[in-house]
């Protein structure tokens, strides 16, 4: 049974990102917080779990564009931590998921 989470915090990284992104961008990532929402979005986005933390997770949204955010399970809440590209410093942070995903990319 899927787990239904509630925005709690990270309303401020979302704008932020949001002041830069497309429109088509933005329709995009909000489903996929949609589906954050609703527990629909590991049989839908590719999601990796944080080595470091494992109450992160950074889903990918497309090719180019990942939300990374902490799932508080007792809660039943999730807050947005990163909004943006793997191009961004926090590829950095994530070096095999950038790596697994040039070489899915490279594949399509």
């Amino acid at each position: 049974m899927a787990m239904r989470l509630q925005l709690v915090a990270g309303v401020e990284v979302l704008e932020e990102w949001a002041d830069s992104a497309t429109q088509a961008e933005r329709n995009v990532l909000y489903e996929a917080l949609f589906a954050i929402g609703d527990g629909s979005v590991f049989l839908i986005y590719d999601v990796f779990g944080d080595p470091e933390d494992i109450s992160n997770f950074i889903i990918l949204v497309k090719a180019d564009l990942m939300v990374k955010i902490r799932v508080q399970r007792a809660e039943s809440a999730f807050e947005i931590l990163y909004v943006g590209t793997l191009d961004d410093d926090a590829s950095a942070a994530i070096p095999e998921i950038a790596a697994e995903v040039e070489v899915d990319i490279d594949e399509a």
